[in-house]
């Protein structure tokens, strides 16, 4: 096991510096491992490789961007390796059924992260890929109860294997009050997500124009680039609000710090598509802005409805109806006393409840009194 004890191996097929929910996924939950003693190798693809990284107990074999079949051989081949070089895992952890295929061939207990859409939407010969790979696992983590449930009712098979793990934070010092919390100026609201349908970033665009023409002052900000952008900001450009409301695309760490820092409300009205197969499982953008003490707006399909409870860390609306959106946003934007108070609660509540530690100690099974083996006998099994 070498000099930091157990080793793992997490496969991840993105990885910062490239942005994404599964990137900063598999970025923490490597952290909490090493930080719990583990020896950590990670292997993923990312824009700033090809690349070999050493740098706070994990080993990082980042393969590069290339074609989704290059980068699997690459994968492959990367692990080959480390395993013919002696430094074998105690345990694989895949951070999407996908990045499990090049693991399979390795002998050891396997962990496979599920976030949501991604077990929603396979059909015919994907579908009985993500089958035969999930059934090859001896713990599957879903992020939310609504993924749980998303890949239980298409497999049932694998219920008893399955458990919920919330993702974590990264708890950020706590913020001064805004102006607007001073009561002064406008409720600056903010987004932050990849701009794809189900965001519904477009609908919050009408919502936040409704919101403006009943006499709320507020301004909206939002955060990422995708392909639903042309049409949010159609939305924009229709609804006459280019003075109130601003695309900011894609934007550094530090930019993104300061306008957590800046912000009274968060704004991500999601919804389900597809017959619930497109689905948000989490979302961390949320749980982040929650650790920032900003009250938030969420859509009610999906994870974030789990812990954002309405009226009390947050408010939870119909997605779908751009005139509940418009009425939380027209209720906040009036009330800087309101906005501090849920802020507050969001904040203890995910200081208290999501933590990046506890998420991998679910993973190893040492909460739930079923821990996974490790060393020869995980290779024996």
């Amino acid at each position: 096991m070498g000099e930091r004890g157990p080793h793992i191996w997490m496969v991840a097929r993105v990885y910062a510096p490239d942005e994404g929910g599964v990137q900063t996924y598999a970025r923490e939950v490597g952290r909490a491992y090493a930080a719990s003693g583990r020896r950590v190798t990670i292997f993923a693809k990312s824009s700033a490789g090809p690349r070999r990284v050493r740098e706070g107990g994990i080993d990082l074999i980042d393969v590069g961007a290339a074609s989704m079949l290059r980068v699997y051989w690459r994968l492959l081949r990367a692990m080959i390796g480390a395993w013919l070089s002696g430094a074998r895992p105690d345990m694989i952890h895949a951070c999407t059924w996908r990045a499990a295929l090049p693991a399979l061939l390795f002998p050891g207990a396997m962990v496979i992260t599920v976030h949501g859409r991604e077990v929603g939407r396979p059909r015919g010969l994907a579908f009985l890929l993500l089958s035969l790979t999930l059934r090859r696992a001896r713990r599957i983590v879903a992020v939310s109860d609504a993924t749980r449930a998303l890949l239980i009712d298409r497999l049932p098979a694998l219920d008893d294997r399955t458990i919920t793990a919330w993702n974590g934070v990264v708890m950020p010092p706590e913020r001064p009050p805004t102006p607007f919390a001073r009561r002064e100026g406008h409720a600056q609201v903010l987004s932050v997500c990849r701009l794809v349908a189900r965001k519904n970033m477009a609908a919050a665009v009408r919502a936040v124009a409704g919101a403006l023409r009943t006499g709320a002052r507020l301004r909206h900000c939002i955060i990422g680039r995708g392909v639903d952008g042309v049409r949010v900001r159609e939305a924009i450009r229709q609804c006459g609000v280019e003075g109130a409301v601003t695309m900011a695309g894609y934007v550094a760490a530090e930019q993104l710090e300061e306008a957590y820092r800046n912000a009274d409300i968060f704004l991500h009205p999601q919804i389900a598509l597809e017959d619930g197969a497109e689905v948000e499982g989490f979302g961390l953008s949320i749980a982040d802005a929650m650790a920032q003490g900003i009250v938030c707006i969420v859509g009610r399909d999906g994870g974030p409805a789990e812990f954002v409870r309405d009226g009390v860390t947050g408010f939870v609306v119909d997605g779908r109806s751009q005139d509940a959106i418009r009425a939380a946003l027209d209720l906040l934007a009036r009330d800087p006393a309101l906005c501090l108070r849920v802020g507050e609660r969001a904040r203890a509540w995910v200081a208290h409840n999501l933590s990046w530690d506890r998420h991998v100690r679910l993973c190893l099974g040492e909460e739930d009194g079923a821990p996974l083996p490790s060393g020869a006998l995980a290779r024996a099994a």
